[in-house]
């Protein structure tokens, strides 16, 4: 099974809340783990963002953001998503940058992986897989 992880998945499994573990399990044993590129700058923002506002360390942002990236065996460039992300976005009325992520399941016929309530449900009305 190949896995979609979107970026509140990849930092709850990093900092170890919610269903961090669980995920964490499921990705062990996934044929495969993709994001779109554009995870690399979602996570390095909520990384800063538990910097600066909730008092984690700059090395244990730091930490958190190489293994959450760590986790990622593919990335996939957001150019060969872009047209169908931005359709998704359209016709959902939700923001461009999360459905890189429905786009990219859909495409692979992956399963998504993410913490987003409200993606989850909008990737499932999609027709993707979500844990």
């Amino acid at each position: 099974m190949k896995i979609v992880l979107d970026a509140s998945a990849a930092v709850d499994i990093v900092a170890q809340r919610g269903r961090g573990s669980h995920y964490l399990d499921d990705l062990d044993r996934s044929d495969a783990v993709i994001a779109p590129d554009l995870i690399v700058a979602e996570v390095a923002n909520a990384c800063w963002k538990q910097h600066r506002f909730s008092g984690l360390s700059v090395s244990a942002a730091q930490m958190q953001l190489d293994l959450a990236l760590e986790l990622i065996e593919e990335f996939v460039p957001a150019i060969e998503l872009y047209r169908r992300a931005v359709e998704l976005a359209r016709n959902a009325r939700r923001p461009a940058y999360d459905m890189f992520y429905v786009a990219l399941a859909l495409r692979d016929r992956a399963v998504l992986m993410t913490s987003d309530p409200a993606l989850k449900k909008e990737a499932e009305r999609q027709g993707a897989q979500v844990f």
